[in-house]
């Protein structure tokens, strides 16, 4: 079974795979040939071989996201006029706050959000960005008004699929988890968190209580 994280970073490669090919596209007075996207989907991690288990699904998502790759388009206009994506500048904390508070109405994400929510009051959620080679803490906007950026840490700059490989905490096939359900950071011990703000992915992390962890 393919577990919701890997499925959630293929799609996150196969988003700005389709976005390559559409620049492509956009730029040439013809269509792409079939070999120059697949050297494009190829670039970025993804399987186009027939004999490929993944295919099928792969073509799924093509299929899903180019239904939809208008809006999605006109979404990214938006994020991006509302943060920079930059994590050492105060929009993007003021979006990421403003994420956290809406996952406290998802049923499945809430604890994890309130605990996210705590961390960043706190002044100990550290926000990774592996594709720029950044690394932060993140700051509550509402209580530094006057701090417009902070300096960020380096750490190595890598893929989203080798970063999430060496920092989720496994046992055997199964993600291991905190208690409060939040993914386990094998570096730190920390509680984890992948997902996007705005139209970006970042990975959060935040102490968790020394009490043990379970894998589900």
């Amino acid at each position: 079974m393919v577990s919701s994280i890997d499925l959630s970073t293929r799609l996150t490669a196969t988003r700005l795979a389709l976005k390559a090919i559409k620049e492509q596209e956009d730029n040439s007075a013809v269509t792409s040939s079939s070999s120059t996207r697949t050297s494009i989907l190829d670039s970025y991690g993804l399987d186009t071989s027939s004999s490929s288990s993944t295919n099928t699904r792969l073509t799924q998502l093509l299929a899903q996201y180019a239904q939809t790759s208008n809006e999605d388009t006109q979404t990214d206009d938006t994020d991006t006029q509302l943060s920079s994506g930059d994590i050492t500048k105060a929009d993007f904390m003021k979006e990421l706050k403003e994420t956290l508070d809406e996952l406290t109405a998802d049923p499945d994400k809430a604890s994890q959000a309130k605990a996210m929510l705590e961390a960043l009051t706190a002044g100990t959620l550290t926000v990774s960005d592996p594709a720029e080679g950044a690394q932060i803490k993140a700051w509550d906007v509402a209580s530094y008004t006057e701090t417009t950026s902070r300096p960020a840490t380096d750490i190595a700059m890598t893929g989203w699929s080798d970063f999430l490989k060496d920092h989720l905490k496994r046992d055997g096939s199964a993600y291991a988890r905190s208690e409060t359900g939040a993914y386990v950071d094998t570096v730190s011990g920390d509680n984890a968190f992948f997902g996007s703000v705005g139209s970006r992915y970042y990975y959060l992390t935040w102490p968790q209580a020394k009490n043990g962890a379970l894998t589900v």
